[in-house]
């Protein structure tokens, strides 16, 4: 004949079983979320290294004095006819 105290004992490791799967069970739900939130940021970081690729390439040809003759023009402070004398 089994004693009571034995059959709490099982109650117990049986409780404290199924919490253990069960945190178990979150920390893999938030391994894979934090996963997917890693590859998201990542390709976020990609998408601004672009961003900052063609900034800097806009950057580089705005040094240039055809691509501020185009500027100054295309903003109507020297017209078609006219001949601009940049400094």
């Amino acid at each position: 004949m089994e004693r009571p105290v034995y059959r709490v004992l099982h109650l117990i490791f049986a409780l404290g079983s199924l919490h253990m799967l069960g945190l178990i069970g979150l920390e893999a739900k938030r391994f894979l979320d934090l996963r997917q939130e890693r590859a998201l940021t990542q390709a976020h970081i990609n998408d601004l290294k672009k961003r900052v690729a063609a900034l800097e390439a806009d950057i580089a040809a705005a040094q240039t004095t055809e691509y501020r003759e185009a500027m100054v023009r295309r903003l109507g402070y020297v017209k078609k006819d006219e001949v601009l004398n940049a400094r």
